[in-house]
């Protein structure tokens, strides 16, 4: 709360947390010692003067979402008016309400990709079946069986992104059972470092405790969705690097972390990343990060992304240590 001369007379604690201030810092101080006088969206020293309340205002301050209403007090003596400003951090709430659009938003597309999928698989059926029969009948004429040849190639290939958007689309189904994941990922990790593939220019450093973490989970699924974000680690240190892969238990959830020391992402990439299609890379369909996402959230966890250009990404998968019934 202010006093008519714009002095801070009642600071809540949560708005000290909110701004990271000490109560001395606010108190009998002015307000415009403190925050530009627009600094809420609106005039404070016109609102004083002309006791002027405010609806709901949304603003972005200091990476958080406010919601901020105001109230003037004019009871008794003027010496004891002023403005009570309420503040609500609703960032979270936002956070959450971004993600439900774009799960609503991967479901429509999820369906359109269905239907499109089968009626492009059954024109490239009759497209491969032609081309095949003027493959053989041309086997007198290399030149020309060498182009249908492409053709018949260049169908493949769109079958199989045909198949993968089809598998996409369709709802991820687990098999799960209790598995010790410290185990688990010692053994994953092994089984991706003596790939002869492995790039030698890239160290391979693990975190994983000793004692056993108990988790239920799907493991074929859930080696899948490891594996895609290995690759991804590697394909993004060209130049060699440190892969580094955690895992940390708490009271109701564990967390796998994977950061890589590779190229990094800006914030565009970030926002598209789990986007059907989106690729960051030269080849590819975009696709693996989405799998990964759907079997995370399949086993009732999360995946976050932290990434800063030219010093490489983390990636956060936090899964439930019990499943609810």
């Amino acid at each position: 709360m202010l006093d008519v001369s714009g002095n801070f007379q009642v600071v809540g604690d949560a708005v000290l947390k909110l701004f990271n201030k000490e109560k001395e810092a606010l108190l009998q101080r002015s307000f415009w010692d403190v925050f530009p006088d627009d600094h809420f969206g609106f005039s404070m020293r016109e609102s004083l003067r002309y006791g002027i309340s405010h609806g709901l205002i949304y603003k972005s301050l200091s990476g958080m979402e406010l919601e901020i209403s105001t109230s003037f007090f004019c009871e008794g003596p003027r010496a004891e008016h002023g403005l009570i400003l309420f503040l609500r951090d609703i960032t979270a709430w936002q956070k959450l309400q971004q993600m439900a659009k774009r799960t609503d938003r991967m479901k429509e597309l999820g369906e359109m990709a269905a239907k499109l999928s089968h009626e492009i698989r059954n024109s490239l059926g009759g497209i491969r079946g032609f081309a095949s029969l003027l493959f053989r009948d041309l086997s007198n004429q290399p030149h020309l069986q060498e182009m249908i040849g492409r053709i018949i190639e260049g169908t493949k290939a769109l079958e199989q992104l045909v198949t993968t958007i089809l598998v996409y689309a369709r709802p991820i189904e687990l098999v799960e059972q209790t598995i010790d994941l410290s185990q688990f990922m010692r053994q994953t990790a092994k089984a991706f470092k003596i790939d002869p593939n492995f790039p030698t220019n890239v160290k391979f450093i693990l975190h994983i405790p000793d004692e056993p973490i108990l988790v239920p989970v799907d493991p074929d699924a859930l080696k899948r969705a490891l594996l895609n974000l290995f690759f991804n680690a590697i394909q993004a240190m060209d130049a060699g690097g440190e892969l580094t892969v955690s895992l940390l238990k708490y009271e109701l959830s564990c967390q796998i972390s994977i950061s890589d020391t590779g190229i990094g992402m800006n914030e565009e990439q970030l926002n598209s990343l789990f986007s059907p299609l989106f690729t960051t890379k030269r080849t590819g369909n975009g696709l693996g990060l989405v799998e990964t996402k759907k079997i995370i959230q399949g086993h009732g966890g999360s995946i976050g992304v932290r990434s800063t250009l030219g010093r490489g990404s983390t990636f956060l998968l936090t899964l439930p240590l019990k499943r609810c019934s």
